[in-house]
């Protein structure tokens, strides 16, 4: 009879327990909605409040933009290279090997379109073209697609292994 009540005691105990624990885990979700209603309520009144100097905001970044890219390097003429360039062929073994171009100025050119006669490793040549807003796997030097080329001092043949 006495183990009963002990067993009938805990029973209640951990009854009690689960009770409260159920009860206060009610009553903290309860509050916690109400609590993110209210704060849904304070954000949406601080951005009805805020809507114009946040555009202001935009416009002065926008503006700061502006004003740092007019000092870059970056500009229309380093893109277009409808001018002449006169550079050395090489050809590098990365990647499985490809020509590149490397002008008097130093700019690393990898052209998209050279043709076979021109790759000579160690021939001077002009070139034309446009850079190609391309990612290769070359990872070297500005995608070039060349629109004119000459060839001014020749270099070595290609192998056949290399093309």
């Amino acid at each position: 009879m006495i183990i009963r009540d002990i067993i009938m005691m805990i029973n209640n105990k951990c009854l009690n327990v689960l009770v409260i624990s159920l009860w206060l885990s009610a009553c903290g979700s309860s509050t916690n909605d109400s609590e993110q209603n209210s704060a849904a309520h304070a954000t949406q009144a601080t951005d009805t409040k805020t809507a114009q100097p946040e555009a202001n905001t935009a416009q002065a970044s926008e503006q700061q933009v502006k004003a740092i890219l007019k000092g870059h390097k970056m500009t229309k003429a380093q893109d277009d290279m409808s001018n002449w360039q006169r550079g050395r062929v090489q050809f590098l073994n990365l990647e499985g090997g490809f020509y590149g171009i490397i002008t008097d100025s130093g700019q690393k050119i990898l052209p998209m379109n050279m043709a076979k006669e021109f790759a000579q490793h160690g021939a001077i040549v002009r070139i034309k073209g446009k850079v190609k807003n391309v990612m290769t796997i070359q990872q070297w030097g500005t995608p070039f697609t060349i629109t004119d080329i000459e060839l001014i001092t020749p270099g070595d043949q290609a192998n056949k292994n290399e093309m």
